[in-house]
């Protein structure tokens, strides 16, 4: 017995000294879902804040490289800044973000490299060690500057890479392979392993995103395998580019005929095209390696009929695979160009599809009523506005009797709602909570509840018909305390007043704002909840002013959070 439990411990911390918390999400299927960002078109926090309450946890940011593309290959600071600006906005709204490299030394960005307005992408060339060095020079640079967040979850060495695509007759990966290998000498696969193992000698347990040749299609999978235990394989899929990628609205349609490089043919692109033949040998790779798989990029420049259709059937393939995936691209500009929230098809049907396979958004927090009030017979209830897509649920119970107690209003439109034409009991305490959701109807699509907080219909009266007060203002010990993550704040009015009840840190500056508002006398109680601060001391500040004019009460007190 005693063997048992010591080999079970031992057990233990070897699985806990071998975890990796960032690839474990990686693990998980489909646990990232998101968007690529750009700094290129102007983006605030409200960006990130609304992506996160959407649902979104990913944000794959592709930045022009740190180091300049061609000799003597200067820190381009303008990237630099660029990207510690999207950086800085995902750790402020709580989004993963992975960062692809979209050039650097030896290597130009692919767009422009297939738009002719450049050179060739030299940094695959064998023998080209000055470049290739620089290259991983600057990947490193990335990682050191960014590897100590635990937000940032990956690094994509290079963003499509594509290396003689325009001159090499392939449609499957071996032969792309063949041509590279034993026409033009470039060996992918040693680049790529060079540049693992340069970033493994500063980070061992960082997610490192390989992205197969040729625009990463996911038809020529598959990729090079590079020996590393945290890998990820990435694809883009666009296909077919004359539906995803045409500029006239609504001028194409799926499912229909177009182009395929497998094939060589016009086929019909439908559901089960997608799966059977698009995503086949991705598919077939990920079950040979057992791997995690990332889809980039996808998405389309303008709605088309269809279009839903379209998205849909390729999220449907996705999480059926465990697949994570980043549609192209945040917020790209002012108009609808890439941006499906801003396609204004009749529904909003593109936007509302994507949203469905978002994870729920946030919980709302509740504004009003607030904990221990006294309301109207028909309360407005209100809470924190999500987004303009967001539908919200409220459930109303009263304490005292059995769950049939309990009655729900469904599908809010907005982040109010009066009650009305109902029974409620004068002086009946009762609980609300509240709860958001996307589109879609699902369980999955829906938040978690808020936690319920309490009312009283009417000024709750004495047997003698005298209003309860309490004799005198004071402020209670929080309990539990230490805590972790919340924690309740007791105190007592002896007369109506105007009540604040506020936390600071132990420099002063205000964290929570718990309570702001005119309350009858008596006894209340507060929630603190510290899942977002650090683990410290803090400080908890009642204010009471008398509504007739008498002298105001103040109090403080402190707490400990640990964690």
């Amino acid at each position: 017995m005693k063997t048992t439990l010591i080999f079970s411990i031992l057990a233990l911390f070897v699985c806990s000294s071998f975890a990796n918390p960032k690839f474990d999400k990686w693990q998980e299927g489909s646990y990232f879902r998101g968007y690529n960002v750009l700094y290129e078109s102007p983006k605030n926090l409200q960006d990130f804040i609304d992506f996160k309450n959407y649902g979104g946890n990913l944000f794959h940011i592709q930045p022009d490289g740190f180091m300049a593309t061609d000799a003597p290959y200067d820190l381009v600071q303008a990237n630099i800044d660029g990207c510690d600006m999207l950086v800085n906005f995902c750790r402020q709204a709580g989004i993963h973000y992975v960062i692809g490299m979209r050039s650097g030394p030896g290597a130009y960005d692919t767009f422009d490299e297939s738009q002719g307005t450049t050179g060739e992408s030299r940094v695959w060339n064998t023998g080209n060690v000055t470049e290739q060095s620089r290259y991983a020079e600057m990947l490193n640079m990335v990682v050191q500057r960014y590897s100590g967040d635990t937000l940032f979850v990956g690094i994509n060495l290079v963003v499509e890479p594509r290396p003689k695509v325009r001159v090499i007759p392939a449609n499957t990966s071996a032969s792309y392979k063949f041509f590279l290998e034993n026409v033009y000498n470039i060996h992918l696969d040693d680049v790529y392993a060079s540049w693992v193992q340069s970033i493994r000698d500063i980070d061992e347990d960082l997610p490192i995103i390989l992205e197969s040749f040729a625009y990463s299609t996911p038809e020529l999978f598959p990729a090079y395998e590079i020996d590393d235990p945290y890998v990820v394989y990435s694809a883009h899929n666009y296909q077919p580019v004359q539906f995803s990628k045409e500029a006239v609205p609504f001028a194409m349609t799926y499912p229909g005929v177009y182009w395929n490089i497998t094939t060589l043919s016009q086929v019909l692109f439908d559901a089960a095209f997608l799966r059977n033949t698009l995503f086949a040998k991705l598919r077939e790779f990920q079950i040979s390696t057992g791997k995690p798989v990332f889809i980039g990029e996808m998405g389309m420049y303008k709605p088309q009929t269809g279009g839903v259709e379209y998205l849909g059937d390729q999220l449907d393939i996705i999480k059926d695979y465990g697949w994570h995936f980043a549609f192209w691209d945040w917020r790209r500009g002012p108009g609808a160009d890439w941006n499906i929230e801003k396609f204004k098809d009749t529904g909003d049907l593109h936007w509302k599809r994507v949203l469905s396979e978002f994870h729920a958004p946030p919980v709302p927090k509740m504004t009003s009523p607030a904990n221990e009030i006294i309301v109207p017979a028909n309360p407005t209830f209100t809470w924190d506005s999500l987004t303009a897509f967001t539908t919200y649920d409220i459930e109303i119970s009263m304490l005292q009797g059995s769950r049939l107690d309990v009655f729900t209003v469904n599908d809010i439109q907005n982040s109010s709602y009066t009650l009305s034409g109902t029974s409620l009991v004068d002086g009946q305490t009762y609980s609300w909570k509240v709860r958001a959701k996307n589109p879609g109807g699902e369980t999955e699509n829906a938040s978690a509840w808020s936690l319920p907080q309490l009312f009283t219909v009417g000024p709750t009266q004495s047997p003698n018909n005298k209003t309860i007060t309490s004799k005198e203002n004071s402020l209670t010990q929080n309990y539990p305390n230490p805590f972790n993550p919340s924690t309740s704040i007791s105190y007592a009015i002896a007369e109506n007043s105007l009540v604040k009840l506020t936390v600071y840190d132990m420099l002063g500056r205000e964290v929570a704002d718990l309570v702001n508002q005119q309350q009858l006398s008596g006894n209340h109680s507060a929630v603190f909840n510290a899942s977002h601060l650090a683990s410290g001391v803090y400080i908890y500040r009642l204010e009471a002013v008398p509504l007739n004019g008498k002298q105001g009460f103040s109090q403080i007190k402190r707490m400990i959070l640990i964690k």
